[in-house]
């Protein structure tokens, strides 16, 4: 009777590792990634001064790197006139973010993007 038991409960333990061994599907019903979402904004073809890491400054002249490095110590920001009233900026570097001021957009901070240190070195190298 004792090894009956003891075989039985083994049997028991092996199916209910197989059943719940199978992988489950997915609850959600669409499968969606955020930064994909933020990249389908403004923030795909401009500097989103909240989000965007400093590399993407390199592409506008006089931006780089004493201004954009401001620009994102500073962050976070609720509109694009804040960005104008960063502590310490000389009047030429005020002068030149307003002459760059259509390149730039504004969204809620994402931490898929701005976590950790990846606003200054994303680890992406040329």
């Amino acid at each position: 009777m004792k090894r009956f038991l003891s075989l039985l409960l083994v049997l028991g333990l092996l199916l209910g590792g197989l059943v719940g061994g199978w992988p489950q599907p997915a609850m959600a019903k669409q499968l969606r990634n955020a930064v994909d979402d933020k990249l389908a904004t403004d923030y795909g073809s401009k500097i989103d001064v909240n989000n965007t890491n400093i590399a993407a400054f390199t592409k506008y002249r006089g931006l780089y790197p004493t201004i954009a490095s401001k620009i994102v110590t500073n962050a976070p920001y609720d509109s694009l006139q804040d960005v104008l009233e960063i502590p310490g900026l000389s009047p030429v570097e005020k002068d030149r973010i307003e002459q760059n001021m259509d390149v730039f957009t504004i969204t809620e901070p994402d931490p898929a993007l701005v976590e950790g240190a990846d606003r200054f070195n994303n680890g992406v190298y040329k």
